[in-house]
């Protein structure tokens, strides 16, 4: 129940206006659980599905002529999906994978867009919610043009200071678009 209070109070945040159809969007939200390794949504596979991570880490990936790429991840209080596939409806290009035990709330296309039907605030508040993903990729896009691998880095860490540690050296350098070797290197220097 404290994860949807956490959500309410997200969604009011994001909407700055009185939140008229939570009891409708909260009856859409699915509880869900998953294993450190299970995967969201697989590549090749329509994401059905978009997720509220209360509790863990997810990372969102893909392989690329044999290589595996993580292209973001999902901290606690966050919302992910194969966004394209979800919009679109056609398989995804990526994988959403739990990194820890992670529990949240799904909330399924259908639902979701059904309720979009009936509320003008609930169509608005996934606009506000794209919206907010589009700056995030943006200013990750940037930080590759502006700022050197150490720099994202002691960024990353100020940014998730705890949870950071449970993600293996790998993932973290192919985030940061590095080899693992850079990285160990870096955090020698920051350390």
């Amino acid at each position: 129940m404290e994860g949807k209070l956490l959500i309410r109070q997200q969604l009011q945040a994001l909407l700055q206006e009185p939140l008229v159809h939570w009891e409708q969007f909260e009856a859409i939200l699915q509880p869900v659980a998953f294993s450190a390794g299970d995967h969201l949504s697989e590549a090749g596979k329509t994401a059905n599905a978009i997720y509220y991570v209360e509790t863990g880490i997810v990372r969102v990936y893909t392989i690329h002529d044999g290589k595996d790429i993580s292209m973001d991840f999902a901290f606690p209080n966050s919302f992910s999906t194969s966004y394209a596939s979800f919009i679109t409806q056609k398989p995804a290009a990526v994988n959403l994978q739990a990194i820890t035990p992670v529990s949240g709330y799904a909330c399924h296309y259908a639902d979701l867009h059904k309720l979009y039907q009936d509320s003008h605030q609930s169509e608005k508040i996934g606009r506000l919610i794209a919206e907010q993903q589009y700056l995030r990729k943006y200013h990750r896009e940037l930080s590759f043009l502006r700022y050197s691998a150490q720099e994202r880095y002691a960024q990353l860490l100020e940014e998730y200071p705890e949870v950071i540690k449970h993600i293996p050296i790998k993932q973290i350098a192919s985030y940061l678009g590095i080899e693992p070797e850079s990285l160990s290197r870096i955090r020698k220097k920051i350390n």
